[in-house]
């Protein structure tokens, strides 16, 4: 039977763990947008080899199921590191490498494929007017981008990142896979601990639920507030 009492202590219990999913999300996004600057620089130039280098590394991370990309990282990461290290010259043990770094990396390499076609759309998105103008009034490539292109290409991407920011949340409860705890990992633990499960995952969904509301009704406004200035 549904126990009230036991859903409180464990909502309290998920929470707690909260504020470092949110990081690790944060950590996500952001390393996941700058690669996906880059993939969408590198196909918008379309810069001769890192073009069909980048379509080739986007295929094969869209092709993958994340749980397999992840067990593929969880054990190929360290020794490949370990290679690099060793040419370098340094003398570091990349076996030791935290599941945490593991679990970031992976997402934020899926993710990243995502990110660049967002990017892409939003940089299409800008009037190619504004660019021919920026550049007969003398603008370099790097004033153009910084000062017409990226300001209102930010705009029209807020709600596609504000959805990538839910997917890194929610990408986070495969971390439980490497022993990362998250939210949900937290709530597997105590769901084992008081043989509680539908309580605990009833708890932990209602979680993700508010947070995905959240991050949409700030996006919304944000995005809002943005255009009216």
């Amino acid at each position: 039977m549904f126990d009230l009492e036991a859903s409180y202590e464990m909502f309290l219990g998920i929470l707690g763990v909260l504020p470092e999913t949110l990081l690790i999300a944060i950590t996500i996004l952001a390393l996941s947008t700058l690669l996906g600057v880059v993939l969408a620089l590198i196909q918008q130039y379309k810069i001769p080899v890192l073009v069909q280098l980048t379509k080739l590394f986007k295929l094969f991370l869209r092709g993958t199921p994340m749980v397999v990309f992840l067990y593929l990282m969880y054990y190929a990461l360290p020794a490949i590191g370990q290679f690099i290290v060793t040419l370098l010259g340094i003398d570091y043990n990349m076996n030791n490498m935290s599941p945490l770094v593991i679990l970031i990396v992976t997402v934020s390499l899926t993710l990243s494929s995502f990110q660049s076609e967002i990017i892409r759309g939003s940089f299409l998105a800008v009037d190619p007017g504004q660019i021919e103008a920026a550049q007969s009034l003398g603008y370099s490539f790097s004033q153009t981008f910084t000062r017409i292109v990226a300001p209102q290409a930010f705009v029209h991407a807020i709600p596609d990142f504000a959805n990538s920011f839910t997917v890194a949340i929610k990408a986070t409860s495969l971390g439980f896979l490497i022993t990362v705890i998250d939210i949900f990992a937290q709530a597997k633990i105590m769901a084992a601990q008081n043989f509680r499960f539908v309580e605990a995952f009833m708890m932990v969904a209602l979680i993700y639920w508010g947070i995905g509301i959240l991050i949409t009704k700030f996006a919304d406004r944000y995005e809002n507030d943005v255009r009216i200035k």
